[in-house]
């Protein structure tokens, strides 16, 4: 079983600011102060931020499982506005998923609007994809665009 789920979030930012935020090095520091309530560590364990970083993620007491994996920072595409974040240990992949990737884009709408896209790709053996399926959701993958769009709205309002 393969499955992609997305949520569009039409953002009134200049695409190249949404974008910013979500590809810097910075980005892990920034949703964990953002979404204090939802994560409990994002630890950069190898690099940067960039390409090749794989980070420790434990989400907070009382959030659904699964609730600590591994993911690894698979493409950040400056051209396309790209970014794509693989569970690499743990996670879904202790739930019987074969694959789990998070994929976030960037589309300019005009210079002061853009859709800030989140999409959560797997893939499961069908006869444990049947356990595990209510566990994956668009509402997964919405929290931290909404989040940063939040952000980067509530510093233009300064």
């Amino acid at each position: 079983m393969r499955g992609n789920l997305s949520t569009e979030l039409v953002v009134k930012a200049p695409a190249h600011e949404i974008w910013g935020a979500i590809s810097s090095p910075q980005t892990p520091h920034l949703i964990l102060t953002l979404l204090p309530n939802l994560f409990e560590k994002i630890e950069i364990v190898k690099g940067h931020g960039g390409v090749g970083s794989i980070l420790h993620v434990v989400l907070s007491k009382g959030s659904p499982e699964p609730r600590e994996w591994m993911e690894e920072f698979v493409e950040i595409n400056n051209e396309k506005k790209l970014k794509r974040i693989r569970m690499i240990q743990g996670g879904f992949l202790d739930l019987g998923f074969n694959f789990y990737e998070n994929v976030f884009e960037i589309t300019e709408i005009d210079e002061c609007s853009c859709i800030y896209k989140s999409s959560v790709i797997y893939e499961a053996d069908d006869n444990k994809f049947s356990a595990s399926a209510p566990l994956v959701s668009a509402a997964s993958a919405w929290g931290i665009p909404y989040a940063i769009a939040n952000h980067i709205m509530e510093r233009k309002d300064m």
